[in-house]
């Protein structure tokens, strides 16, 4: 049997997704710890473990596979792509930050730093690491 097979544009963008959105959660996982430790923020759960795991991957997915679109029907795919991620990462989390606010009353400023740190750094690895990652196969197959 041959397992070896050329990787589809397609397949390439959602691996790139995957692996950025893998990192992501070690990532994100090591800065709220860190950071909950560093200032003693403990009281307030807005972010743990299960939205850190899950957002990431399923954030990091959508850019894989909006990157397969950019990239396979744009001309300017990969400029295109990093100005729409940069849009709609300052957009997530000043939108998460209203939306808290009014469903929770105020939130503490310590919740309001690690949301933008979280979206920080899903935004970087979305912006930098996915088209890496899709130019460097051998990386991710």
């Amino acid at each position: 049997m041959n397992y070896d097979y050329s990787q589809t544009d397609f397949s390439r963008g959602i691996l790139s997704g995957l692996f950025s959105g893998l990192i992501a959660c070690v990532a994100n996982t090591l800065f709220v710890l860190i950071y909950r430790a560093t200032t003693s923020f403990y009281e307030f759960n807005g972010i743990d473990v299960t939205v850190i795991v899950f957002g990431s991957i399923l954030q990091l997915l959508v850019c894989g596979w909006l990157f397969y679109i950019f990239v396979h029907y744009l001309r300017k795919g990969i400029s295109s792509y990093r100005l729409v991620v940069i849009f709609v990462t300052v957009l997530i989390f000043f939108l998460g930050l209203i939306i808290r606010r009014s469903v929770m009353g105020s939130s503490p400023d310590e919740f309001k730093i690690m949301v933008v740190g979280t979206q920080v750094i899903i935004g970087s690895l979305a912006t930098f690491f996915i088209p890496y990652l899709f130019r460097h196969d051998s990386l991710i197959s």
